[in-house]
């Protein structure tokens, strides 16, 4: 016959400590960013609740202008540093990138003296307005959709911009671009269909 075995559970004395499936980070401190890096995430912020709390007024447009502007010059800055330019260096695609943001900053500038025009035409309207003199007054109006004309031109080449691929590295400060034209295009809309 054969030898009978009997079945017995066993337990460990200590619990076993299962091997992580991760790597384990040290306890060293964590390192703070670059303090330019810091300055383009609070410019961001920045805008991002400008954008988010919109009034329409000229002195809103202005300040939010010179919020991108100094975001601008900022990320010049970044551009400038020397592990920034060592990446840059090591791209493949450093011409198109570089080609893309001059675009960008070209747009940029359009759409600067694209809102000083408007705004111009919209006091020549109510000069018009006040003189009743309708004469200038429709000149000054279709001035106006000209530029509203050119705004849209000039969001559209935005977002033709975003939908290219080199502008993946600048991602955060592109969607903060659109959102801000954008927002800024839907109220001057808006407050011509009010006149």
């Amino acid at each position: 016959m054969a030898p009978s075995f009997a079945r017995s559970i066993s337990l460990p004395l200590s619990p076993s400590h299962k091997k992580a499936s991760y790597h384990v980070r040290s306890v060293s401190l964590p390192c703070q960013s670059h303090p330019i890096i810091s300055s383009v995430e609070e410019q961001i912020q920045a805008i991002r609740t400008w954008v988010a709390n919109p009034e329409g007024s000229l002195a809103w447009i202005e300040a939010g202008l010179a919020q991108i502007e100094m975001l601008h010059i900022t990320l010049e800055d970044l551009l400038q540093l020397p592990q920034t330019q060592e990446t840059l260096c090591q791209a493949t695609s450093l011409g198109q990138l570089l080609d893309d943001l001059l675009q960008q900053i070209d747009t940029y500038d359009s759409f600067v003296s694209t809102i000083i025009d408007l705004s111009q035409c919209n006091s020549e309207v109510q000069s018009a307005v006040r003189r009743q003199d309708g004469v200038q007054m429709v000149s000054s109006l279709r001035s106006q959709r000209q530029v509203e004309k050119e705004i849209t031109r000039l969001t559209s080449i935005l977002k033709v911009l975003t939908k290219c691929r080199h502008f993946a590295l600048v991602s955060d400060t592109k969607e903060m671009e659109i959102a801000g034209i954008v927002t800024i295009s839907n109220i001057l809309l808006t407050t011509r269909t009010e006149q």
